[in-house]
């Protein structure tokens, strides 16, 4: 079952349902959290923003972030690779599996499918249905937000992990793109 997760968006605010033009702000580590069967996996959380805007609230006139969480794997039937496969347009090489530096997509634009899915409590929610290429014949958008911009949510969920794990030892500068 997917982790599905949004910025702190109201109740009565939600973004658009459909096709929305979109652009990658950020990437994000989470580091290990609880995954499938409450077993502990290392998830990462993609952040967008939307070309539809907030009308409501504090935070009217910006545009909406919206972010979908993958556990930390590029096996051929993991959701994050299957994502990036239909955004990119191809498959991805046995070079590419063995190493992708998943920062390369901060600022690269895309199309999301937003679709509402109802939680189990009942509360109807929009997430990320798909994740597909830019379209030609709309306007390339580029990020508003800075590249350290981070939710309160991630950050705690980051603080929770580093709390719960030793420091790691992996050496990732060699890591190709």
């Amino acid at each position: 079952m997917p982790f599905i997760v949004r910025d702190g968006y109201g109740p009565g605010e939600q973004p658009p349902v459909g096709l929305q033009n979109a652009v990658c702000c950020g990437v994000h580590d989470l580091g290990m959290q609880p995954g499938f069967g409450g077993e502990e996996q290392h998830k990462l959380v993609i952040l967008f923003e939307t070309e539809a805007q907030r009308t409501q609230g504090d935070w009217a006139g910006n545009r909406f972030v919206i972010s979908k969480t993958y556990t930390a794997s590029l096996n051929e039937k993991a959701t994050l690779s299957k994502d990036l496969e239909s955004w990119r347009g191809r498959a991805f090489t046995a070079e590419e599996r063995a190493g992708f530096d998943l920062e390369t997509v901060i600022g690269k634009p895309c199309t999301l499918n937003l679709i509402e899915k109802t939680t189990q409590k009942g509360k109807v929610m929009v997430v990320i249905g798909s994740i597909l290429p830019h379209l030609k014949d709309s306007a390339k958008l580029t990020p508003q937000n800075p590249p350290t911009y981070m939710p309160k949510w991630i950050k705690q969920l980051m603080a929770k992990s580093a709390e719960e794990e030793p420091e790691s030892t992996i050496d990732n500068s060699e890591v190709p793109f």
